[in-house]
């Protein structure tokens, strides 16, 4: 529950922003006369400042608000006569409430007594409908407590983050700057130093030997004195003595360039400590306890329980967390979808429950806590859990996942597939019916918020959800990573943990790790994004991620470090990339692409499937099996294939394309030659030793366009080489020379 404290520092707020408008009010009624809309205005305010006052129980104020409303009421409807006289008497009203309200700040309780003649004089106006001639009065309004708070339009927060997050970013390259000049400083210091030791040590070495014999003077004052009576330089010593001053003029210069290079490093790091302080506190400006949103859904929920003859408690605990006013509207959809679930679909009745040994009333713990700078939200019910053999069960003969798949997975992962669009097992008694029914709703509206859901179940004993989510959205914390050469960034909130290739030394081959007993697949990121032929560094860094419950992995070259930024849009020239969720700039100033995980592994997500599956009836004139490693080029030609009404199946390498062999008829092959797991080479070679596909004709694509591709791949039995990128009418072309497309026009 919200503290007291904090929802009377929320009131008093208000309650300001009302008694100012009263004033106002008043002083427009007595200068300007009684107008519909200043009653109006003054009637609004004193009906929502009587609701405000009764939920933080502090009745007196809330008696006298009351009072006004029915007053004001009957004014604007005509029932009292319009007359100034009545003025002064709202004068005294107020004046009371002001008292209160000092006392509240003051003690957080009304000690006064409440002035029972006012209250009943306002009465008897209403009552008898006339106007009582009161004494002018010459109160003086008693100030209202300092609150030391201002209302501040979002929008001007909004604007006011914008200009941080260009702060913020400039902040970055100073700091790679002043980096920059550190090592520079290091670099001179080292040169200055080996100077200064070679010209000490020559100077030494020449200002101590002797003058040679053929060494002349011409100072006729050395004639009267002999070497060891008088010093004599020649200019070898004065030019000696000269660099040896300004040797050591350089190096009182260069200790000077040092203590100000840490004195200004000092003022960076002030400079950024500070900046971070107003972020903070720009953020808690916007922040609200996310309490006030539990209990809201709390009391929605309880009516629904009540409705379904069910009896439920709910706790809640952490409700003081703050989080931004953005997040703050965008939660209350997914979480209001998941209570609401769970009693529909969780808690049983009070009958049932006797009947199995748990309690009448059910129970529903929302927990709430901090991590770092995000928002941990636990929402546990103690109904009938998830029946995983059923979810099993279900997936399987939707076609969602294989058995050699599921052999995989823990059963968190498993239970991930309730956010699949439309899995359901209502048919199913022994299952929670209908639990999983609009979940990929909720899945969708964490993800916009960039955070991660969680399942946990266990059959008759709970369900729990976990969430979650940044407590802010306006500055993103980004892991700055290096692939190819080229610097990219992804958000950190999707990140579980980062590996080192040291302790996997197959994973590029077999893109696979086991780690913490889960099988975890891997992609590469310079494989996905650059050409494959690129150089191979022994060094790398396995990035784990965390999609609601489902692990994924990419590895990277190289990992820079954080940073905490202001992504900036892509535009729309390039706003079809939606691999990128946009850029930022590096201190060099040139952009870094922020990579989006989600798009990565989207193929890979059962929750990304966009409608359910359904039966084909159409009569297709051939069926093609593509084989290639890249989403794009399976897409791309599958739509063209599709619309010339044929029969597609995609396969990401040739293994997967080998069992859809077993199990499908094909009429041709197209594959590309570079994969993982099993390459083109390999594919074809295994097609053409099996006797039923010894005639399956085969078409190579690939970007490999060299003789030698081209001719290896003819050696092991493929009937056709095209080079990418692929155009209609080459496809169509090649299609109808093997009888595949021969009525098409093109």
């Amino acid at each position: 529950m919200i503290d007291q404290t904090e929802l009377i520092k929320y009131f008093l707020l208000e309650s300001e922003d009302y008694i100012n408008t009263l004033l106002e009010g008043l002083e427009d009624l007595e200068n300007k006369g009684f107008s519909q809309e200043t009653l109006e205005a003054i009637y609004r305010a004193t009906h929502t400042l009587k609701g405000s006052a009764s939920i933080v129980k502090f009745n007196k104020i809330a008696t006298l608000a009351h009072k006004l409303e029915d007053l004001f009421e009957a004014i604007i409807n005509h029932e009292i006569q319009q007359d100034t006289s009545i003025i002064n008497l709202v004068r005294r009203v107020v004046n009371s409430m002001i008292n209160f309200i000092n006392e509240v700040s003051q003690y957080n309780e009304e000690k006064s007594e409440l002035d029972s003649n006012i209250v009943n004089l306002i009465d008897e106006i209403i009552e008898k409908k006339i106007i009582l001639q009161t004494e002018e009065s010459q109160d003086i309004y008693a100030p209202l407590p300092m609150i030391n708070s201002v209302r501040v339009e979002l929008g001007l927060i909004d604007s006011l983050f914008d200009i941080l997050g260009e702060i913020i970013v400039q902040k970055n390259i100073i700091s790679d700057r002043e980096k920059e000049l550190r090592n520079l400083v290091e670099d001179i210091l080292k040169s200055g130093k080996k100077l200064f030791n070679e010209i000490i040590s020559f100077s030494d070495r020449y200002w101590l030997a002797p003058l040679g014999e053929k060494t002349k003077v011409l100072d006729t004052f050395f004639t009267d004195f002999s070497d060891l009576e008088f010093d004599r330089y020649d200019e070898y010593h004065i030019f000696t003595r000269k660099i040896a001053e300004i040797t050591n003029d350089i190096n009182e210069g260069l200790n000077e360039l040092i203590s100000f290079s840490e004195n200004l490093s000092s003022n960076f790091k002030t400079l950024g400590k500070e900046i971070i302080t107003l972020k903070d506190s720009l953020l808690s400006i916007r922040m609200l306890p996310i309490g006030r949103l539990l209990n809201k859904i709390s009391e929605a929920i309880k009516d629904t329980a009540n409705n379904l003859g069910k009896q439920i408690n709910i706790e809640i605990k952490g409700g003081d967390i703050k989080i931004d006013k953005p997040v703050f509207d965008l939660l209350y959809e997914p979480l209001i979808h998941i209570l609401r679930n769970a009693i529909d679909h969780g808690i049983e009745t009070p009958e049932n429950r006797l009947s199995i040994g748990k309690p009448a009333k059910g129970n529903i713990k929302l927990l709430v806590r901090k991590e770092g700078k995000y928002v941990v939200i636990s929402i546990t019910d103690d109904g009938k859990g998830i029946d995983i053999d059923r979810v099993k069960e279900i997936a399987l003969s939707r076609g969602l996942l294989t058995q050699e798949q599921m052999h995989y997975m823990n059963n968190e992962e498993i239970l991930s597939y309730i956010f699949v669009p439309g899995f359901s097992t209502s048919e199913d008694v022994d299952f929670q019916s209908g639990r999983g029914m609009g979940l990929n709703i909720v899945k969708t509206s964490i993800t916009k918020l960039k955070g991660t859901i969680e399942v946990y179940s266990e059959l008759h004993k709970y369900t729990t959800f976990l969430i979650k989510i940044p407590q802010s959205l306006s500055i993103t914390n980004l892991l700055i990573f290096r692939s190819s050469d080229l610097e990219f960034a992804v958000p950190i909130n999707y990140i579980e943990e980062i590996l080192t290739i040291e302790d996997f030394p197959d994973v590029k081959s077999e893109k696979l790790i086991n780690h913490k007993n889960r099988f975890i697949t891997v992609k590469v990121f310079s494989e996905l994004y650059f050409s494959s032929n690129g150089k191979h560094s022994e060094k790398g860094y396995i990035i784990i991620f965390n999609f609601s419950g489902i692990r994924k992995a990419l590895l990277v070259d190289d990992i820079l470090g954080q940073e905490e930024v202001a992504i900036y849009p892509l535009g729309k020239f390039l706003e079809g990339l939606t691999q990128y969720i946009g850029y930022v700039l590096s201190a060099q100033g040139t952009p870094r692409f922020v990579i989006d995980p989600v798009k990565i592994f989207e193929e890979e997500f059962v929750f990304t499937i966009s409608k359910p599956l359904t039966f084909e009836s159409t009569a297709y004139i051939g069926t093609v099996l593509i084989v290639d490693d890249s989403i794009s080029v399976r897409r791309s030609l599958q739509t063209l294939l599709e619309a010339k009404n044929l029969k597609v199946y995609a396969a990401k390498d040739g293994l997967e394309a080998l069992n859809i062999l077993e199990e499908k008829t094909v009429d041709i092959v197209i594959t590309d030659l570079e994969m993982p797991v099993m390459h083109g080479y390999e594919l074809i070679n295994r097609i053409r030793k099996d006797i039923r596909f010894k005639d399956l004709p085969i078409i190579v694509l690939t970007s490999r366009g060299t003789k030698k591709h081209q001719e290896k791949a003819i050696d092991l039995g493929a009937d056709g080489f095209l080079v990418k990128p692929f155009d209609e009418k080459t496809i169509t072309e090649l299609l109808s020379n093997f009888q595949i497309l021969k009525n098409q026009i093109y």
